[in-house]
């Protein structure tokens, strides 16, 4: 059975536990992404893996759908860290279908965490500003630093919308 992502493994949690919910492959088998999905901040978690193509991330963006529209998350940690290639072909698909059905179904926020030692490509850069005009967008070189920016922006519109 597939474990569950655990940002640190043996030590204090920093958040619920995670509950993996799908994993996506490339057509030869490769597992390219998992999803999971933590219930109490209501964050869903992408862990990429290997060569990255446009098609490939519109092929997890597509996977991703059906998971936004159960779980209604409102943040997504979008983790990309150890991963290559280049993806900005996919830039119309993830603005003009993924972001306005991610949004209808309450994403707002979106950490988006890479490897300080590889610079993102101006291509991919097109699809996090495309990404940034419409989700509340931010940056990060550390998975602990994204989730306490993912936690407060989450809780802040959590306590918003409960008031």
């Amino acid at each position: 059975m597939p474990q569950p992502f655990s940002p640190h493994p043996g030590g204090p949690r920093a958040h619920s536990a995670a509950e993996l919910v799908h994993r996506v492959s490339d057509p030869f088998g490769a597992i390219i992404a998992e999803f999971n999905y933590f219930v109490a901040e209501r964050v869903l978690y992408v862990c990429w893996h290997g060569h990255l193509t446009g098609e490939l991330v519109i092929r997890v963006a597509e996977a991703s759908l059906p998971w936004i529209e159960q779980l209604h998350p409102l943040g997504l940690v979008n983790d990309k860290r150890g991963t290559t290639g280049d993806w900005g072909d996919s830039i119309d698909w993830i603005q003009f279908e993924w972001l306005p059905r991610a949004k209808q179904n309450g994403l707002f926020a979106f950490a988006y965490v890479m490897d300080p030692d590889t610079p993102m490509s101006l291509e991919n850069t097109s699809v996090a500003d495309a990404i940034g005009e419409e989700l509340d967008l931010r940056l990060f070189y550390s998975l602990p630093v994204a989730w306490k920016w993912l936690r407060q922006r989450v809780q802040k519109t959590s306590n918003t919308s409960a008031a």
